[in-house]
């Protein structure tokens, strides 16, 4: 099960993962669609009318994207932060927790939680939900593209520490704690990668050079589970 703060960032960040790994499931957290349609300026720059034409168009983007890597999608009715209305990290937690236990309890990855507020309220309720559960360790994956921005990684890495948690980097795919890459993985991520048209409208970006890099994962060892 791969948590995904928005519909695009499990593929961004954990492509060649979900390439690698056929059936897994995809939690998205934020895929709600705010009752009266709204402008934003996000949602404008990617080229749709209002937030009732870009939730239906991202949505369309991510079927798309999850089949090519023949993952599945399980959709949370969470407002982004863009429409107004932030859940708290308690509620967050509690419906993943929900799915978790749903898909009967397995091997979970997790945003870190970088630097757009809603990946850090994300990469905090699977915190919680690690704790919650006393999983021995959480595996998370650094958000791309934020991943990128300098200090950012450090700085959250800094923040876990500070609350008892051990950061152990995995030194990639196929250490024992993930998959092996699949032959022509990395080629199946990029197809999906440009399944999110809108999304790389938005960015100006047609071809993100952060997302063609290593795909970043870390094992997070908690207080409690070093006793």
């Amino acid at each position: 099960m791969v948590i995904s703060p928005h519909l695009d960032d499990a593929v961004f960040s954990c492509g060649m993962l979900l390439a690698s790994r056929p059936r897994t499931v995809v939690c998205t957290v934020f895929c709600g669609e705010p009752k009266q349609a709204m402008r934003t300026p996000w949602d404008s720059s990617a080229g749709h009318r209002d937030s009732s034409e870009a939730m239906r168009a991202r949505i369309a983007e991510d079927e798309r994207a999850l089949t090519l890597l023949d993952a599945r999608a399980i959709r949370l009715p969470f407002l982004d932060s863009q429409y107004g209305a932030t859940p708290s990290t308690q509620e967050i937690a509690s419906a993943l927790a929900d799915v978790w236990r749903y898909l009967g309890s397995p091997p979970l990855v997790a945003p870190l939680g970088l630097h757009h507020s809603d990946h850090v309220l994300v990469g905090e309720a699977c915190a919680m939900l690690a704790q919650r559960q006393h999983m021995p360790a959480l595996v998370v994956y650094e958000d791309a593209p934020y991943r990128a921005m300098r200090g950012v990684s450090r700085l959250r890495y800094d923040t876990l520490a500070a609350r008892g948690w051990r950061a152990e980097r995995i030194v990639g795919l196929g250490d024992g704690a993930l998959s092996s890459p699949r032959a022509g993985a990395a080629n199946a991520k990029w197809r999906a990668v440009h399944a999110y048209r809108s999304q790389l409208r938005a960015f100006a970006d047609p071809h993100p050079h952060d997302l063609t890099e290593p795909e970043r994962y870390t094992r997070l060892v908690p207080r409690w589970a070093r006793r």
